[in-house]
């Protein structure tokens, strides 16, 4: 009878578990299912995150590589190929240039300095078409002026050219508005002049002559006329030779600033060693050619010169 109720109340405590274990495994079954899912979405956030990251990466090296790219096929403006001068003077040769190869880019200032007799002179001259090369190839903007008959030359002076002297050249007839409205007169398309004024900040001398304007005042005056016909290249001869400290930075001022705001490029000969500090690049002309192209990283604002 003992071993009867024995087996009886283990046939009991049996029922009792299969009765309460579909429960309790469900909570069970449950739980895990729950830590389960919780694994597997930590899983994917963390592939999620991966793959944002690694293709936040592969843009970021994507477009950096665009940029080094779009800087390498970066065309020149300018660019000199193995350019040579030799003028001739009766008997006598003279090589003023040879073997110059040079870039400049759309929108930089450049500086060329360099000793007397060096080769700077001649050197502007060639860049703005008003003197030929001997040999070697100049190209503006894709185009190679070197191949230009005088008709296509004359055109490339008048339009995308603007000289600066050191010595103004103004019509000492004709008011600062007239001497700028001048390149109008020869037919080119121009700028109001009284903007290309405004510029220089001379608005307001529009109608005096040149005689009843400082060296720094007719300079500046020369400066709104290069400009008014908005060309592509300003080129500049000893811009500040003439000139005091004060009125020179003011000038140099207006030129960086044709570079930094408005995007042209511009190209200054000089002796004045100090104009590196302003340049993006410094042409070095030593003996007839270029002897060496330096690349100021961190250009000084022209107000900060002192000379």
């Amino acid at each position: 009878m003992a071993e009867d109720r024995n087996e009886e109340e283990k046939e009991i405590e049996e029922n009792h578990t299969e009765t309460k274990d579909p429960e309790e495994n469900k909570a069970e079954t449950k739980d895990a299912e729950d830590k389960h899912t919780e694994v597997k979405d930590a899983e994917r956030n963390t592939e999620s995150k991966e793959t944002e990251e690694k293709s936040t990466e592969s843009k970021k090296a994507e477009d950096n590589n665009k940029a080094d790219k779009g800087a390498e096929s970066a065309d020149p403006l300018i660019r000199f190929e193995n350019v040579g001068k030799i003028y001739h003077t009766g008997q006598i040769v003279y090589e003023a240039l040879h073997d110059v190869n040079l870039e400049v880019m759309e929108g930089e200032l450049v500086v060329i300095l360099g000793p007397s007799g060096a080769g700077k002179s001649t050197l502007l001259n060639l860049l703005g078409g008003l003197d030929g090369a001997t040999s070697g190839k100049i190209y503006f903007g894709g185009e190679d002026i070197t191949s230009f008959d005088d008709r296509r030359l004359g055109k490339f002076r008048a339009v995308d050219v603007g000289i600066v002297f050191q010595f103004y050249n103004l019509v000492p007839t004709l008011t600062a508005y007239e001497n700028v409205d001048l390149m109008r007169d020869l037919g080119l398309k121009i700028m109001d002049p009284i903007k290309a004024l405004d510029m220089v900040g001379l608005a307001d001398r529009k109608d005096n002559f040149p005689s009843q304007l400082s060296g720094g005042q007719q300079q500046r005056i020369s400066i709104a006329r290069a400009i008014a016909k908005m060309p592509r290249l300003l080129l500049c001869d000893e811009p500040t030779g003439a000139l005091d400290t004060k009125t020179g930075k003011e000038v140099l001022k207006i030129l960086q600033d044709q570079s930094r705001i408005h995007k042209k490029t511009v190209v200054m000969v000089t002796h004045n060693a100090l104009f590196a500090d302003i340049a993006d690049k410094v042409v070095m002309v030593k003996n007839g050619t270029v002897e060496d192209v330096v690349i100021v990283k961190e250009p000084k604002d022209a107000e900060e010169l002192n000379w």
